[in-house]
C-alpha cells in the first residue's frame, strides 16, 4: 500500500512539473509574438516617418533640376535649409533604429556637449514650419524665458529628437491657433524644463494611463503619436530626464514637459 501511495505523489509531482513546464513555455511563447509585435509597430512607424523627408528631398530635387527655374538668394538658402532638415531628420530614424534594435547592444553612446535651450527650440520650430504650411490658422511660437547665452550639458542630438517629435505630434493634432516651445529654469529648482503647448483637441481620456508604455498593447495603437511620446520617454531616461504630460494645464489642448538635469 505504501508503494502505491509513493507512486501517487510521484505522479502528482510529475504533473506538477509537466503543467509548470508548460506555461513557462506558454508564457515564452507570448512574450515572442509580443515581442514581434512591438518590432513590426516600431518598423511601421519608422517606414511611415521616413517617407515624408524623402518625399521632400525628391521634391526639392526635381524642383531645382528645372533648366528655365529661376532662385533668388533666398530661395536657394530656403531650398537648402529644407534639405538640410530633411536630411537630419533620415539621420534621427536610422538613430532611433540603431538605439532600439536587437543587433545594437550598445545602443547611442552618449555624447555631452553645450548648447544654447533657445537656440535648440527655435531651430526646432523652423524645421517643423513645412508641418503647417496648409493650415494658415496654426502658428509656431517661441516663449523666450532664458537669455540666448545660457547654455547647458546634454546631449544635443537626442534632446533635439525628443523636442522635434513633440513639436511634430502638437502640429498633427492643432488645426487651429498655436504650438508654442519655450523653456525655463524657475518650474524645477536645479532643473531645465522645456515644453511644447498646443491648442489642439487633448489627449482623450481613455489614452492617458499609457501614453508613455513602451509598446504595452502594440495591437491597440490608434497612430504613430503614441509610438513617439514612447520612444521620447525612454530616450529622455538615457538622458537624465523625465517626460510627462502636464495634467494641471488649464488651457485648451495639451502641454508636453521634458526636465533635464543642469549641468
Amino acid at each position: 500500500m505504501m508503494w502505491m501511495v509513493i507512486l501517487v505523489i510521484i505522479l502528482v509531482l510529475a504533473l506538477l512539473a509537466c503543467l509548470v513546464y508548460v506555461n513557462a513555455v506558454s508564457c515564452k511563447m507570448k512574450a515572442i509574438r509580443k515581442a514581434d509585435r512591438m518590432k513590426q509597430a516600431f518598423l511601421l512607424n519608422i517606414n511611415h516617418e521616413i517617407r515624408t523627408p524623402l518625399k521632400s528631398l525628391a521634391g526639392l530635387s526635381d524642383m531645382v533640376s528645372k533648366e528655365d527655374l529661376y532662385l533668388s538668394k533666398n530661395d536657394k538658402r530656403n531650398i537648402a535649409d529644407q534639405m538640410r532638415y530633411s536630411a537630419n531628420l533620415i539621420g534621427t530614424l536610422i538613430d532611433e533604429v540603431m538605439m532600439f534594435s536587437d543587433c545594437s547592444q550598445q545602443g547611442h553612446t552618449l555624447t555631452f556637449e553645450s548648447f544654447s535651450p533657445n537656440a535648440l527650440c527655435r531651430r526646432c520650430l523652423e524645421g517643423n514650419m513645412n508641418s503647417i504650411y496648409h493650415r494658415q490658422a496654426v502658428q509656431l511660437n517661441f516663449k523666450r524665458e532664458l537669455s540666448d547665452e545660457y547654455f547647458v550639458r546634454n546631449d544635443r542630438h537626442l534632446v533635439e529628437l525628443i523636442i522635434n517629435k513633440l513639436v511634430l505630434n502638437a502640429c498633427r493634432f492643432t488645426e487651429e491657433g498655436e504650438v508654442l516651445v519655450g523653456c525655463n529654469t524657475s518650474e524645477q529648482i536645479g532643473r531645465l524644463t522645456i515644453f511644447v503647448e498646443d491648442t489642439g483637441e487633448g489627449v482623450p481620456e481613455h489614452r492617458l494611463n499609457n501614453l508613455f508604455s513602451w509598446f504595452e498593447e502594440p495591437d491597440d495603437m490608434n497612430d504613430e503619436a503614441e509610438l513617439d511620446l514612447s520612444i521620447c520617454h525612454r530616450v529622455a531616461e538615457q538622458i537624465g530626464g523625465t517626460l510627462y504630460m502636464d495634467s494641471h494645464y488649464q488651457r485648451r489642448g495639451t502641454r508636453m514637459v521634458l526636465t533635464l538635469p543642469i549641468r
